[in-house]
């Protein structure tokens, strides 16, 4: 599991013009009025060389594919026949992976399908296509995570990921999605500001980003710790 963990700073051993600095932070750009859509993911696994990338779901093994040794894989997602086992109404679910939980609102109430935010290399260590931006008084992660749907519909509502940051947070889901696998962007912001520490985030449509660097998950822990 993907965990995203800020420690408490005292207030009293951060300047002024720090604390301050945490009330703004650099513009997100606009999502994309749909969420792409594509049957493959391709990337680069930091540090993993002639391995495997696995997508595993309920104990079972989804997909796999090898990883030459510069770290690079591509990957071809399931279809609907592999993962009749696995997927669940896209009410509920999504990011569980992730430690979130919650009941989304579905504009297709009978929409069903298969997220996920990690993958699992043949030592069994995972990654997030995910990358963290810190200052001294915020820890910003964006990444990507990827859901199947079995037909069109929009996901909107809040979903509770306070296990995923270990402080209060609330993810505003906002994904309007196609039938096949669609990408969406994950953006979760923790500042320290006068009031204490304030974690949130979204989960909008995202864009696909080939190529992209896929961190272990011990690494992205460690990177936004204070």
């Amino acid at each position: 599991m993907f965990s995203f963990r800020l420690s408490g700073l005292p207030l009293a051993l951060l300047p002024l013009s720090a604390l301050l600095g945490a009330c703004g932070s650099a513009p997100t750009p606009a999502a994309p009025a749909a969420a792409e859509t594509t049957p493959t993911v391709s990337g680069q696994l930091s540090g993993a060389q002639n391995t495997t990338a696995n997508l595993i779901g309920s104990g079972q093994t989804l997909a796999v594919t090898s990883v030459d040794a510069q770290g690079r894989f591509s990957l071809t997602l399931p279809g609907a026949t592999q993962l009749t086992g696995v997927k669940t109404s896209l009410s509920e679910g999504l990011l569980a992976d992730l430690g979130c939980t919650g009941t989304l609102n579905l504009s297709d109430p009978g929409a069903q399908g298969y997220g996920f935010a990690t993958l699992t290399s043949g030592s069994g260590q995972q990654y997030a296509d995910a990358s963290v931006t810190k200052t001294l008084t915020t820890r910003i992660v964006r990444g990507r995570a990827y859901l199947y749907a079995d037909r069109p519909t929009t996901i909107t509502g809040p979903l509770n990921c306070s296990q995923a940051t270990g402080y209060p947070t609330t993810v505003q889901v906002d994904v309007n999605a196609s039938a096949g696998w669609n990408v969406v962007a994950l953006n979760i912001t923790g500042s320290l500001g006068f009031g204490g520490i304030s974690v949130g985030g979204t989960l909008g449509n995202g864009q696909l980003a080939p190529g992209s660097v896929w961190t272990d998950v011990d690494t992205l822990r460690d990177q936004v710790a204070p």
